[in-house]
């Protein structure tokens, strides 16, 4: 293919480099966010399903992120709540610098953990900026350690999600819920990613017996 004086030529390296990227771009915007609510409900995906503790989720140990987020401030009228800026970078690399600059109508920024997980096939990610949150994980970073030097070939943490709660000084602030990870077990892998699933077999109907032949009367 000729554009004027220029020859387009065809580079098989680059186009499956391309490949691979505009993969990788659409698997990430399938990814759903697992989250808890302020009566300590669990749920995740657009629709919020919800997560109770027999949903068990598997943790990637490889998954785990910190950084900055920045969120609407609901105290100005008008204001819904709504992520407004995250900076994060994989927990084995240095927490990045807090920004600086703040978003319009956002409450500053906040110190976060999160982590990658997969519940019934479906990939999911869960941050946390809250006190309880943090304390939670860093409660889960605990268990890797201690596992990692009884059993370092298996990693990926089974995890039942449930809640705990306490009154806050401040009575406005009512009771205030905080999430517990509680691990039932230990496995070498993530279980497989969701799959089409397999279409029925075809019911084949009974074959019909051949009639009897009559007796001669």
């Amino acid at each position: 293919m000729a554009t004027g004086n220029n020859v387009i030529k065809f580079d098989p390296a680059r186009f499956q480099a391309t490949v691979a990227n505009l993969k990788k771009a659409a698997a990430s915007s399938r990814v759903g966010f697992l989250k808890m609510d302020k009566t300590g409900t669990w749920s995740y995906g657009t629709d919020d399903e919800e997560v109770t503790e027999e949903d068990h989720v598997f943790i990637d140990p490889n998954g785990f992120v910190h950084g900055w987020q920045c969120w609407a401030d609901t105290d100005i009228k008008g204001v819904q709540s709504e992520l407004l800026g995250d900076e994060k970078v994989p927990m084995h690399e240095p927490l990045p610098d807090r920004p600086t600059a703040v978003p319009e109508n956002g409450r500053g920024w906040s110190s976060m953990a999160g982590m990658s997980l997969m519940l019934n096939g479906e990939r999911l990610v869960y941050s946390t900026t809250s006190v309880g949150g943090l304390n939670a994980l860093a409660g889960l970073a605990e268990e890797y350690f201690k596992q990692y030097q009884k059993a370092p070939g298996k990693m990926i943490a089974e995890v039942s999600l449930s809640s705990d709660s306490y009154k806050h000084k401040n009575k406005t602030y009512g009771k205030i819920f905080t999430p517990v990870f509680t691990v039932v077990a230990w496995h070498a892998d993530l279980p497989a990613e969701a799959t089409e699933a397999p279409k029925p077999e075809p019911v084949k109907a009974p074959a019909k017996k051949a009639a009897k032949p009559r007796r001669a009367s």
